[in-house]
């Protein structure tokens, strides 16, 4: 014990090392090998997260094995696409029918009444330069022009989800595999 007090004692900047690396070892002894910090890619999820806003998840690894994620969570997936994390919410459960008309998302013949998602499925039209189209005429002139999404009545297959970003004019993902979930958003 007396040697550790006299290595520490050397100098403060070498104490305040040693206690800030026993201080990030407590920490993630306690709290990283069960959660996870991360941050929130894009404008998918406004406006509950956003772009670049730090989450808080609970690892897949610590769910039980059977677990499988209740309605309107958010989850973080790894979209192999774009090579990254994303939040998403889960809106359709195994065994739903979802269909999306004009834009407007049914569940189970119902349409979807939720807190979180703002607008319509929808995209916007670009020319061949990657420009937005915008009408030109009428009471929508210089808006840009959007086409809302149409998708028939479809079943949720059994072990996965649909998901889908809070910010429905910039989001889209669709069915997910449930073991393919890296984590649950908890904050």
């Amino acid at each position: 014990m007396k040697k550790i007090k006299a290595f520490l004692a050397k100098t403060k900047m070498r104490s305040a090392l040693w206690l800030a690396a026993i201080c990030l070892f407590i920490v993630w002894s306690i709290f990283g090998y069960k959660y996870q910090f991360t941050y929130n890619k894009g404008v998918s999820m406004e406006p509950t997260y956003d772009n670049g806003d730090w989450i808080i998840i609970e690892k897949r690894s610590w769910l039980p094995k059977d677990w499988a994620p209740d309605r309107f969570d958010v989850v973080i997936i790894y979209d192999e696409a774009e090579g990254e994390d994303l939040a998403k919410r889960v809106i359709g459960l195994s065994g739903d029918t979802f269909e999306i008309k004009g834009g407007v998302i049914y569940i189970n013949e119902k349409e979807l009444e939720e807190p979180f998602g703002e607008g319509k499925i929808g995209y916007y039209l670009v020319d061949e330069n990657d420009k937005n189209l915008r009408y030109w005429s009428g009471p929508e002139q210089g808006e840009k022009v959007i086409q809302f999404v149409d998708q028939k009545k479809k079943k949720i297959p059994e072990g996965q989800v649909w998901v889908i970003g809070d910010n429905r004019i910039a989001s889209w993902y669709g069915l997910l595999k449930i073991k393919n979930i890296k984590g649950l958003v908890i904050l």
